[in-house]
């Protein structure tokens, strides 16, 4: 558990930095939350959402597990 403790806290600080890094070179969509749920904006939760955004959502599925990891190996660490 000590060591999955640790690789919990590498994961968080590696996929943070990285999901900012990614977040902020996107190109920008524009509408914001407003074209979120329709019009241009319905792409980013459909089928049609590029290798990119595959990517941010991974880095944030990596993100939350590792937060949930260390938060499950806190007392033994």
């Amino acid at each position: 558990m000590f060591v999955l403790h640790y690789i919990g806290w590498f994961l968080f600080f590696v996929s943070a930095v990285l999901m900012t890094v990614v977040v902020l070179l996107q190109e920008a969509k524009g509408g914001g939350l407003a074209e979120a749920f329709g019009g241009m904006g319905a792409e980013t939760f459909g089928v049609k959402s590029g290798g990119i955004n595959r990517f941010t959502f991974l880095l944030a599925a990596t993100f939350c597990g590792s937060a949930i990891l260390i938060s499950a190996t806190w007392f033994s660490a």
